[in-house]
């Protein structure tokens, strides 16, 4: 195979699972991002609960699960989500030492999100960007004019 062809196999191949998502093929997103709210949502009742006494057990608590959860389903940036769940537990560290109010750790929680998710638009939008590079173009003709798409 020519390295023209090679790459643009591989560019394929980077782009699948954005192709698939978009065919409704592959796992089902939502239904994954639920299942993860509801582990972490299990693993604050235990800190108002009192089974557990800090911040950084509650995302001892929720992050692995959440991260195999993930990784089960294929998801192909798995080390953003990583990066988010330890951003997370800094802020909770941080939360149980005091060095931050509570309204400081919340705030610092949504930020980590917001940047989770710039930073996975980026991934789509360059995804998309050599999808339509290696694509091929049809063009059909109609008497004098030509349409390519």
């Amino acid at each position: 195979m020519s390295d023209a062809r090679c790459m643009a196999f591989r560019m394929m191949l980077l782009a699948l699972p954005l192709l698939l998502a978009g065919c409704g093929i592959g796992p089902n997103w939502p239904a994954i991002a639920q299942q993860a709210a509801n582990i972490r949502a299990t693993c604050e009742s235990q800190l108002k609960s009192g089974i557990v006494r800090t911040h950084l057990a509650v995302e001892d608590c929720a992050n692995p699960p959440i991260r195999n959860l993930y990784v089960q389903a294929g998801w192909p940036d798995i080390d953003v989500l990583d990066a988010y769940l330890a951003k997370r537990e800094a802020i909770a560290a941080q939360w149980d030492r005091k060095a931050i109010t509570p309204q400081q750790a919340r705030a610092e929680y949504a930020q980590a999100l917001v940047d989770e998710n710039t930073q996975l638009q980026r991934r789509y939008a360059d995804r998309a960007a050599t999808l339509r590079a290696v694509s091929p173009m049809i063009c059909t003709r109609n008497g004098p004019f030509m349409y390519c798409h």
